[in-house]
């Protein structure tokens, strides 16, 4: 009987497209790093500016997770031919690239065993996110439409940022994988056409993709919401996986038509009954349970689960987040019938 580990399971799902010897499951087998606490994309932790002088908050009506202050704006849409004289890029080397390594690199106080798990970095922020963040969503989405090009030079120039920013998570953190979070859906659709994103985003996240990938880090696109229109695209910029599909998307149908060369990470209900503060662990275990029954074991797919938790209250968070893993990971690892080993 040979050994394996959580963290070649979960890269052999995500990279080589193999069957899985168990169900992988982000946040366990691969551990999470960085989105949260790189104050550059977000802001301190419970409100206050980001590296690029956004004001952050962050409501309890959102469970304490930060969004940028409504209304204040960092330009408006008509200024974005003259982006250049509103967008001031942060110095990276104001960065304590240290702390953040060691925070990035330790979970519950230990360090991680980087032989046994996988680790990813979440950049948080995208390019639509961060267009979004200096001039707020209903401004972007005018910009794409009055403005195109300017915006489509905008986007490169936060790539251009962000593929610097990639070389010191290289260097300080080295993960296996970096996901880039860039939230452009509801969920019943995408906030603009298939051709704007094909004309401003896509050569865009293809580059920055692609310079993850010259880095030796695999890339990821996370995007919350109705995407499947963009689904080839996605694919088409190197994404090597898409992360937290929702099951406002027919996942079944995408596993079935893409699994055997992109990987889907999620499947939980992040919206239902079953993601809110007050849901019962029995709520939450039938979901987990729910997304093996219909996704797992099988090429494409890697289990994920997140619910609204109080972001400005880590310990809550970190019991909370446990909460909805533990049933989940049980379920996998015994339904495999040889947790770790093949």
């Amino acid at each position: 009987m040979t050994q394996i580990t959580p963290k070649e399971n979960f890269l052999n799902v995500l990279v080589n497209h193999a069957d899985p010897v168990w169900t992988p499951v982000m946040g366990m087998d691969c551990k999470t790093s960085g989105f949260a606490s790189n104050w550059l994309e977000k802001g301190p932790v419970g409100g206050g500016k980001d590296g690029f002088g956004v004001t952050w908050e962050a409501p309890a009506s959102g469970g304490g997770a930060p969004i940028p202050r409504p209304g204040d704006f960092m330009f408006d849409f008509d200024d974005m031919p003259e982006w250049e004289k509103y967008v001031h890029f942060p110095n990276l080397d104001d960065m304590d690239w240290r702390a953040h390594a060691e925070a990035s690199l330790t979970k519950n106080g230990e360090k991680i065993d980087r032989n046994t798990y996988a680790l990813s970095y979440g950049i948080g922020n995208g390019p639509y996110e961060r267009i979004a963040a200096l001039i707020g969503f209903e401004n972007t989405l005018l910009a794409l439409a009055e403005y195109p090009d300017d915006t489509k030079r905008l986007a490169e120039a936060i790539v251009d940022w962000k593929l610097e920013q990639v070389k010191y998570v290289k260097k300080w953190i080295d993960p296996d994988i970096i996901i880039n979070y860039d939230d452009f859906c509801t969920q019943r659709s995408p906030f603009f056409s298939p051709e704007a994103y094909r004309e401003v985003f896509l050569p865009v996240n293809t580059r920055y993709y692609q310079g993850i990938r010259d880095q030796g880090i695999i890339p990821v696109q996370h995007t919350c919401g109705y995407a499947t229109p963009l689904v080839d695209m996605i694919i088409e910029s190197g994404a090597q996986a898409w992360a937290s599909v929702q099951p406002c998307n027919p996942i079944s149908d995408l596993i079935d038509k893409y699994g055997d060369r992109f990987t889907f990470i999620g499947g939980y209900d992040t919206v239902g009954p079953c993601s809110l503060p007050d849901a019962t662990d029995e709520e939450i275990a039938e979901e987990a349970y729910r997304c093996i029954r219909e996704y797992g074991m099988r090429k494409g797919y890697i289990f994920f689960g997140f619910r609204l938790l109080n972001t400005t209250d880590p310990m809550l968070a970190a019991r909370e987040y446990g909460r909805i893993l533990n049933p989940a990971i049980k379920f996998t690892h015994e339904w495999a019938g040889v947790p770790y080993e093949a």
